[in-house]
């Protein structure tokens, strides 16, 4: 067994030896190492080494993949919309001022790689930009063929060694053959598809209320009830419709 050598101050020492005379311990050196491990159990995956690389804890946790979730919703919020005819996404951003300089907005926050797809991201910038140079010749022509490349390359990163995750999640809204469907693209690679989906840090209660205020309706309507989820101070919102 390692031994551990420190200086500790008098009042300290004092305190120890009046546990070890009252206490469970036969020494000051027992209950130093009982007090060493219970800080081990309490500092939690990383004492424990199941966020070193991509494994899963004794639980059935990827804490990797937690830690790459939580990077996501940190980032600007985003909304997803179906409305009668078209899917919308609106996006915020924090204006700049002075002058101009590279920003979210100029990174691309939603892009459009094929007439009939919208894409938006929200986490680490620089992971959504990887995610948007992986597109670059991508011909898929079918919403299900997007859905498959973009939740492959998720998954990539959270099965190959020497790889994390990427810290971003998506919203895929595409409109092939004049049907608009909006898919969630979590860290982890899974999907999801709905009528309205957001992402990003969100205002309190947005959750709630787009659940009670969703009614498939105008773009208007749509852009609307974005505005409502998604309004705070310092924002600026920016609608994305497909067609």
């Amino acid at each position: 067994m390692s031994e551990i050598r420190t200086v500790i101050p008098d009042e300290i020492d004092a305190y120890l030896e009046a546990m070890v005379r009252t206490g469970p311990f036969a020494s000051k050196a027992e209950l130093v190492r009982a007090a060493l491990v219970s800080y081990a159990q309490e500092t939690g995956p990383l004492a424990q080494g199941f966020d070193k690389e991509l494994i899963f804890s004794p639980d059935g946790r990827l804490y990797q993949v937690e830690y790459a979730r939580e990077s996501s919703r940190r980032g600007l919020p985003v909304a997803g919309l179906l409305y009668d005819g078209g899917v919308l996404i609106t996006a915020s951003y924090t204006p700049t001022t002075g002058v101009p300089a590279v920003n979210v907005r100029n990174e691309g926050k939603v892009l459009s790689p094929n007439p009939s797809v919208l894409l938006a991201g929200s986490g680490l910038v620089a992971d959504f930009r990887f995610v948007r140079s992986e597109l670059k010749g991508f011909k898929g022509a079918t919403a299900e063929e997007w859905v498959d490349l973009l939740a492959l390359l998720f998954w990539r990163f959270t099965s190959e060694r020497g790889r994390r995750p990427l810290g971003t999640t998506l919203l895929l809204g595409t409109s092939f053959g004049q049907k608009p469907r909006l898919f969630f693209i979590d860290a982890s690679g899974a999907v999801m598809e709905g009528d309205g989906f957001l992402m990003g840090n969100l205002p309190e209660g947005a959750r709630d209320r787009l659940a009670k205020g969703y009614r498939k309706g105008t773009r208007k309507d749509a852009e609307r009830l974005a505005e409502e989820l998604l309004g705070a101070p310092g924002l600026t919102l920016s609608h994305h419709a497909l067609p």
